[in-house]
């Protein structure tokens, strides 16, 4: 495992959603009235409810994207102390093909199935 180019990847990744974040906040300081267009007293019901719904959409969005950048600075911190690639749960080490796919994974494919299970 190329560790500056996995480096690399979860810093741009992280640059990534950085600007996404930055996105979403730009359209959510916009008032309900002002991304409408129109005064809220000059709406149907139904129109102010998808503007609504499309708030709550990139508040969730934006929500995700800064839970993935706190994953992604955890693994940049277990890269850092040596301890990537290895499940939080177990101790043994997580898949290469899981870590190539999720390169912020914290518990190998059998851990995970297990957290999937009990839910």
């Amino acid at each position: 495992m190329d560790r500056d180019a996995l480096r690399q990847r979860l810093l741009d990744e992280r640059g990534r959603l950085e600007r996404e974040i930055a996105d979403l906040d730009a359209d959510l300081s916009e008032s309900l009235e002002d991304s409408s267009e129109e005064s809220p007293y000059d709406q149907h019901m139904a129109e102010t409810a998808g503007v609504t719904l499309d708030r709550e959409i990139d508040l969730t969005l934006e929500e995700n994207a800064r839970a993935s950048i706190s994953q992604i600075d955890r693994a940049l911190h277990k890269l850092e102390s040596g301890s990537y690639g290895r499940c939080d749960k177990c101790g043994k080490p997580i898949g290469d093909d899981r870590l190539d796919a999720a390169p912020f994974a914290t518990l190998c494919i059998d851990c995970k199935r297990l957290e999937e299970r009990n839910r």
